[in-house]
């Protein structure tokens, strides 16, 4: 019983999924121009702005949407798409945005939807695709697997550049948000 507690009064320490968020201050923007800086960012970069709102209130002054990154890798003729949720809050002064409910969608083909799979399984692998995508570690370790076998260890360099990818893909969305609302207003 005492290590089912301990277990449940340690449970919100434990990430299940991948977030990036951040809370930046404009001290010289109320709410309402905040929200409205932020939608019109939402129209500017979003492929179908209407379609991938999900929650435009501004009321509560919250906004929230889904959307699609593809992440190409040169050498490798497989896509990977990241899929995520966005939601920015607003009050005078400063806002908050999160990108979360990250997952990975790959193998799409005409025939295919694609297989769907949570971010944080392989953000979890991150370090064993970068260790194992080096076929000179296979050839050095102990196992002295030899060339062939060490190449079939390429695509894993893959999975580590995607994985990378998609971290960088996820700051950047928030800083160019953060661009965009800090930009002055054209005083035209």
């Amino acid at each position: 019983m005492k290590k089912l507690f301990l277990l449940f009064a340690f449970l919100p320490f434990f990430s299940f999924a991948q977030v990036y968020s951040e809370v930046v201050e404009i001290p010289e923007k109320k709410a309402g121009q905040l929200y409205s800086m932020a939608r019109e960012w939402f129209a500017k970069s979003f492929i179908s702005a209407d379609n991938a709102l999900l929650m435009d209130d501004v009321v509560s002054r919250k906004i929230i949407a889904k959307g699609s990154v593809h992440i190409s890798e040169d050498k490798v003729a497989h896509d990977w798409y990241a899929n995520f949720t966005i939601k920015v809050e607003f009050k005078d002064g400063r806002y908050k945005s999160e990108i979360s409910d990250i997952s990975i969608t790959r193998d799409v083909s005409e025939d295919s939807t694609g297989i769907t799979t949570a971010f944080k399984k392989y953000l979890d692998k991150k370090d064993y695709y970068n260790t194992m995508s080096d076929p000179e570690w296979y050839i050095i370790s102990k196992r002295k697997i030899g060339k062939a076998a060490a190449a079939a260890a390429l695509p894993n360099q893959f999975m580590y550049n995607s994985i990378c990818k998609t971290e960088t893909e996820m700051k950047d969305l928030l800083s160019k948000l953060q661009q965009a609302m800090k930009k002055s207003e054209d005083d035209w």
